[in-house]
């Protein structure tokens, strides 16, 4: 027994060629033993689609347009009445997992149950590949984490076939504001430590979508930047004062009242780029469930509001594509790069044309799926405007923006009609 429970929990130590063989498919110390022996892992060349990842898990990390169709950190856990068929099993209930993960990631929730039903076959085929970490082993049990690494191509296909809107626009952080009162007709408590509603957002699992949210730790320049009362009342300088020092695009009050056995929720959203959301919702607390147990789960429901909130006013059905013609005001090559690197970054353009350019500006048509407001919308997540200056169609960086309204503001001048030949509103 305690052999075997080495060999499930414990297989970080040195192996001896006996431990190995009870272990094979504890890959990274057969694959010591292998090179010790001066032979190759029997592995070698022959796996399918996938990578032997081994380094540990540094955790959950903010989803990136490069990791959107990613899943990280599956856990993994399968008896079996052998430890191949458990391998087996298990490799392919993480997919299903993963993908499932990708889905509900980029799909709001009162879409989901229309996704189409797909088999595990049919998952395998959608995957581009997986790999794994800290694996275990056991004469019938297989544990590991997977990272699952779905095609982009076919998940959009799958969707867009079956007519399921969804979105792949990522958002700017938001700032987590918990405020809490344990009373209706209390008063509001923040950066406090005895705050249990703070203490609950700081231990809800990092599992990030489309909206990355930071929680402050309500260090004394958090403190400073905002109070309770504040936050309340939503002052809107506070609110900003405090994002900016966390370089995000904006806060979410989240306030918590315990009004007897339930706790009543108030979701607000503070935006530089989109008006003002509020969103309520109730989380009742079954009878003897620790307090603990209780904010935790009102925290999990806060989320995926915030979560659906952002699918809600981005999700796009991906039909067809529209197109627009701009002129990009640029100093140099390397400036025009800058601006087009961020655009080949939103999810949104299908494709982007180069369709001439000069010493100062460059003219582009975008190819985009959507709306307008949700091409702007999209934009604005990597710093980019999107105006209309005489009827023509301007692109900028932020900061490009603000120094043309700058120096548009200290020397006035008559407006001018635009050069030949540049393009009008479509």
């Amino acid at each position: 027994m305690l052999r075997l429970l080495q060999a499930v929990d414990n297989l970080s130590g040195t192996a001896s060629p006996m431990d190995m063989t009870r272990n094979i498919l504890d890959r990274r110390r057969f694959a010591m033993a292998a090179a010790a022996l001066g032979c190759a892992p029997l592995w070698a060349g022959v796996l399918p689609r996938f990578a032997l990842a081994q380094a540990e898990s540094a955790g959950p990390k903010p989803v990136t347009s490069q990791t959107l169709f990613d899943a990280e950190a599956i856990p993994v856990d399968v008896t079996a009445g052998t430890v191949t068929e458990a391998r087996e099993r298990g490799l392919t209930q993480g997919r299903v997992a993963g993908f499932r993960k990708v889905i509900a990631r980029i799909v709001a929730r009162d879409d989901q149950a229309r996704v189409p039903q797909v088999s595990a076959a049919e998952v395998i085929d959608l995957v581009r590949e997986f790999s794994i970490a800290n694996e275990r082993s056991s004469a019938v049990r297989y544990l590991a984490d997977l990272t699952v690494r779905v095609n982009p191509v076919a998940i959009r296909r799958l969707l867009r076939g079956a007519n399921i809107p969804f979105t792949e626009t990522l958002s700017k952080p938001l700032v987590v504001v918990p405020l809490m009162r344990t009373d209706p007709n209390g008063s509001w408590q923040l950066w406090e430590p005895t705050n249990a509603w703070k203490s609950a957002w700081a231990s809800l699992p990092q599992d990030f979508g489309l909206v990355h949210l930071i929680t402050p730790g309500g260090n004394s320049e958090d403190v400073a930047a905002l109070s309770a009362d504040q936050a309340a009342a939503k002052d809107l300088a506070a609110l900003n004062a405090l994002a900016q020092r966390y370089q995000a695009g904006g806060a979410v009050i989240v306030a918590a009242t315990q009004n007897g056995g339930t706790i009543e929720l108030s979701v607000s959203e503070v935006r530089s780029d989109l008006p003002s959301e509020e969103i309520t919702l109730s989380q009742p607390a079954e009878a003897g469930k620790p307090q603990d147990d209780v904010l935790a789960a009102a925290g999990t429901a806060a989320v995926g509001v915030i979560q659906d909130s952002w699918k809600h006013r981005n999700r796009v059905a991906f039909g067809g594509t529209t197109q627009i013609t701009a002129l990009v005001p640029v100093v140099d090559l390397k400036d025009w790069l800058a601006v087009k690197n961020k655009l080949d970054d939103v999810p949104l353009i299908d494709r982007l044309e180069l369709q001439a350019m000069t010493r100062d500006r460059a003219q582009v048509t975008l190819y985009y799926a959507g709306e307008q407001r949700q091409l702007e919308l999209a934009m604005s997540q990597h710093d980019l405007t999107l105006t209309q200056q005489s009827g023509v169609w301007i692109i900028q960086t932020l900061e490009g923006a603000r120094r043309a309204a700058a120096a548009q503001t200290a020397t006035p001048a008559a407006e001018a009609p635009p050069p030949a030949g540049a393009p009008t509103a479509q």
